[in-house]
């Protein structure tokens, strides 16, 4: 079945959920996964984006997608997707409330629960949550979904079949949420990091920033296409490479001292506990 979707932001990631939508695929040549090419879930015909961004409407629109201004006019799809910040929803939901119908609610928005999101829409409202990653702009992304407040099963069929044209899906109860955003939700950044500090690193140990960049970036992009492929786990593959007194077994001693495992325990546990704070308000 072919649904209509309002897509409510056009954002990085609205824009990336209307092109894996239509079938345009990721952003960018180099898209690499599911999301890279594709038929389409949905016509763009039948999609409205809605943002106060006059070059984001236009982007949309050269697509083919219908656009607007005002989030009202989303509610007029069978479906809706709320792809603005947390901080724009109120503002948003006056536009949307009450809703006059029965309709499905996805909700991308990090930080607020189904039960707040519908306490803002109305009982008519069937929220659906996803956590998506910023990887989706390039069909890479993992994005998690869950039954919320007034959704029913198979509620989520939609959200399943867009999320999946831009990388890997997973289906979570909601309650998992706050421990999915903290894993992979904020998990980009947690690489980005990594892959700051490594090039610093090398271009400190003498190599150009250009050749410290590519050596970091393909590093990063190899290892974890390798991790994803194999059927070995994290703890095999490390091992695989880490020669006795060799040079890798160096730096991973060094790691290990400073205790970097402990490290990201706790740091996926604040993100963790400031979603928490935040949904909780």
């Amino acid at each position: 079945m072919i649904h209509s979707l309002g897509i409510i932001g056009g954002g990085n990631m609205g824009a990336a959920i209307m092109r894996g939508a239509i079938g345009e695929g990721a952003m960018g040549s180099g898209a690499v996964g599911p999301g890279a090419v594709g038929p389409g879930v949905i016509p763009a015909d039948r999609i409205i984006v809605v943002d106060i961004d006059e070059a984001k409407r236009a982007e949309a629109e050269a697509l083919g997608c219908k656009v607007s201004d005002n989030p009202a006019d989303a509610s007029d799809a069978e479906q809706i997707m709320l792809a603005v910040k947390p901080q724009v929803f109120p503002v948003v939901a006056e536009r949307l409330a009450p809703l006059v119908e029965s309709k499905i609610v996805i909700s991308i928005m990090a930080g607020l629960s189904s039960r707040n999101i519908r306490a803002a829409l109305g009982e008519n409202a069937r929220i659906v949550r996803v956590m998506p990653n910023t990887p989706c702009q390039v069909g890479a992304g993992m994005s998690a979904i869950a039954l919320g407040e007034g959704a029913k099963e198979g509620d989520d069929e939609l959200a399943m079949k867009l999320f999946s044209a831009l990388g890997e899906t997973v289906r979570v109860r909601e309650e998992q949420m706050y421990a999915v955003t903290a894993t992979s939700g904020s998990g980009p950044a947690y690489v980005f990091l990594l892959a700051e500090a490594m090039q610093e690193a090398a271009i400190n140990l003498g190599l150009e920033p250009e050749k410290a960049a590519l050596l970091v970036n393909q590093t990063i992009l190899g290892a974890g296409k390798l991790l994803r492929q194999s059927d070995q786990s994290p703890e095999a593959l490390r091992s695989a490479v880490t020669s006795p007194k060799g040079t890798t077994e160096a730096a991973l001693k060094v790691m290990l001292q400073r205790e970097m495992p402990g490290i990201i325990g706790e740091a996926l546990t604040a993100a963790r506990d400031r979603g928490i704070e935040l949904d909780q308000g």
